[in-house]
């Protein structure tokens, strides 16, 4: 995730009064020692602005470390879709030019579920039919710390995450639209009830997702669920949210800050005049303090009327002990030599009669699995796979300039075509690099 030239950004810090401004220089401080003296201690401060790290050194020679930049960066977006040739390769990039650890995805519209060969990104979907689907989006510290994943429906997915003080545990969901029966939204808030059931009561709980919700601006009455910095009018799936809200103790970041009203709102109808807030990251309320800011992005653009939601929260990640993941491939052209063959055949055979039959039919396949690659390795050798990307600079650059039309838009007729012309066209150049990439491969 890192690498990219450009300059992250970066939250602000919490509105509030500050204090008053220590004078420049060293401070020559009065320390009162266990004899009772007194005696002053000139402190140096130096902090490396890149790792968020700041070494003190006194007088004695000493030195001590103190990290300042422990942030947790949690977020949600609506991408409508990643079921169209590079989409998630352009959503990658698009997220390099913002800080964060993990963010929950709408509307995937692939089938299955699992984790891309990178690591960095985990799906629930729909086993047939490209239909809505959640997923996570992890960076490189964030895919370190997971300690586990939960791919529950196509409309929630959950993460755990090694963290200090506490584990943090995040669940992604996508509820369903206005036109979705009161049936279909009781069984959705019941998957999460049952999900929340499911997870340790030690963790710090994270609910981030397209809620299809509008909570408003009045918090009358519910002051200990949502602040007062909402957005727009409440609609009765926004009542509803705010009751389960309620029941579990969770807070509504979006609304604790004061924001301009470009901050708030996170979707905008086609032709611009309709704009609501319904894509909300929640967290446990004995967590609301360790909120820094939560808002949204206008300028990230991944062609869909949902607009990115970033939230900072005071945490600090641990990395786990993991195994490297093998970056190698097996020459399986060796094969089609016949003395490669049968001794491939006759150690997949030697592996496979050692399996005993199990009741598991996963522990059965993963055995199977086993037996092949164990036959493989000992017959084939392997090449290292290569890294290159493949998408092309030129629909980087398109992906540039539909970003910064983006912006102007809602300007002009011609803007409006300008922007769904290079939608167009990016898409296009994604789907004959990747023709070209398979290729050369």
């Amino acid at each position: 995730m890192n690498g990219y030239n450009q300059t992250p950004y970066r939250l602000g810090r919490r509105p509030g009064k500050q204090g008053p401004r220590c004078p420049p220089g060293n401070q020559g401080r009065v320390e009162k020692l266990a004899t009772g003296k007194t005696d002053v201690m000139t402190r140096t401060k130096d902090t490396n602005r890149g790792t968020g790290v700041t070494t003190i050194k006194t007088n004695d020679g000493a030195q001590r470390l103190k990290i300042t930049k422990d942030i947790f960066t949690v977020g949600t977006w609506n991408v409508q879709t990643l079921w169209t040739t590079g989409k998630l390769e352009l959503l990658r990039n698009e997220m390099k030019r913002f800080r964060f650890d993990v963010v929950g995805i709408s509307e995937v519209r692939w089938t299955g579920k699992g984790e891309t060969p990178r690591g960095d990104f985990i799906w629930s979907a729909e086993n047939t039919t490209h239909t809505k689907g959640v997923g996570l989006l992890l960076s490189t510290k964030a895919k370190k710390a997971m300690i586990g994943y939960n791919p529950i429906n196509s409309r929630l997915i959950s993460a755990r995450f090694n963290a200090t003080p506490f584990k943090i545990t995040v669940i992604r969901v996508y509820a369903p639209t206005s036109a979705s029966s009161e049936a279909e939204i009781e069984a959705f808030y019941d998957n999460i009830e049952k999900e929340l059931s499911r997870t340790s009561k030690k963790d710090l709980i994270i609910i981030t997702g397209d809620w299809n919700a509008k909570v408003g601006s009045d918090n009358t009455n519910w002051e200990n669920t949502m602040g007062k910095y909402g957005y727009g009018d409440r609609n009765e799936r926004g009542e509803r949210l705010l009751e389960f809200a309620a029941l579990h103790n969770f807070y509504i970041c979006n609304t604790r800050f004061q924001q301009k009203p470009n901050r708030k709102w996170t979707w905008i109808s086609p032709n611009g005049v309709h704009k609501n807030m319904i894509d909300l990251i929640l967290i446990q309320k004995r967590w609301k303090s360790s909120v820094m800011n939560c808002r949204t992005f206008q300028s990230a653009d991944i062609s869909s009327d949902h607009s990115l939601v970033l939230c900072n929260i005071k945490l600090r990640l641990k990395q786990r002990q993991i195994k490297p993941q093998q970056n190698h491939r097996f020459e399986i052209n060796q094969l089609k030599n016949q003395a490669t063959k049968k001794l491939y055949q006759e150690k997949l055979n030697a592996n496979l009669q050692r399996i005993i039959e199990t009741d598991s039919i996963d522990e059965h396949a993963t055995k199977i699995e086993r037996a092949i690659e164990e036959a493989l390795q000992t017959t084939i050798t392997t090449t290292k796979r290569a890294k290159n990307p493949w998408i092309s600079e030129q629909t980087l650059n398109l992906a540039d300039e539909k970003r910064r039309v983006k912006q102007i838009k809602s300007t002009s007729t011609q803007n409006a075509k300008l922007y769904k012309d290079l939608c167009n066209r990016m898409r296009k150049s994604a789907r004959q690099d990747k023709e070209k990439w398979i290729q050369d491969k």
